[in-house]
């Protein structure tokens, strides 16, 4: 579940996430005894972000106070939800700066993939086809590894989004067998990097699934 914090001028966040309505629905799902495994806070925010952008250090004092309020909401449940951030593009020095401001900040630090691109560009299915290529993103699969072990934190590294090509792909590469070999690439190059959790955009209707379930 996704809570996005408040922009007060456009292309940076400068004031604290007013979590009025997200705590509200969160009560309303307990009140539903809904089963949620983990709440993400807002969406692409890190980094340059997408649109938006929130400094480190603010996005992990609004981390914590999400943290608190599920622990109060909680506080009668055994199996909490997972504490899920930052759900953005990897930056290095962002990602290092965000977790050495706690080492229970997150349960889960996730990153987004979609390096072949954009949907629109015509040479996609010569990069699914090429090892080369593919083998380009393993530079982020590392320094995430590198950032998590060298922070106190314990929490764990998820692709919490990838597509392979942005903007719903390429019709006819990315709705055909042939993204599975960017599809599977990614998916042995995660657990490489000790990757836990890899959440494919979207796996349900694409062919991908019908790949995946090869491998189940």
């Amino acid at each position: 579940m996704l809570l996005l914090g408040r922009s007060l001028k456009p292309g940076s966040v400068v004031a604290a996430c007013n979590f009025a309505n997200a705590k509200s629905f969160i009560r309303y799902t307990v009140s539903k005894n809904y089963t949620i495994h983990g709440w993400e806070l807002g969406n692409e925010l890190c980094g340059k972000g997408i649109g938006i952008s929130i400094s480190p250090y603010q996005y992990a004092n609004d981390a914590t106070i999400l943290r608190n309020i599920v622990q109060e909401v909680y506080r009668e449940v055994v199996q909490k939800p997972l504490i899920i951030a930052p759900g953005g593009f990897f930056d290095a020095n962002w990602f290092k700066k965000f977790l050495n401001r706690s080492e229970k900040l997150a349960d889960v630090v996730t990153h987004h993939i979609y390096n072949l691109g954009p949907g629109v560009d015509d040479h996609i299915t010569e990069k699914i086809l090429d090892p080369t290529y593919l083998d380009g993103v393993a530079g982020t699969f590392s320094s995430l590894k590198n950032v998590l072990q060298r922070s106190s934190t314990t929490a764990k590294a998820w692709v919490g989004e990838a597509g392979g090509a942005w903007n719903s792909g390429h019709h006819l590469v990315s709705d055909a067998f042939v993204n599975s070999f960017w599809y599977f690439d990614q998916l042995g190059m995660s657990a490489t990097y000790s990757t836990k959790t890899y959440c494919r955009q979207t796996l349900i209707g694409g062919t991908t699934v019908f790949s995946a379930l090869l491998w189940h």
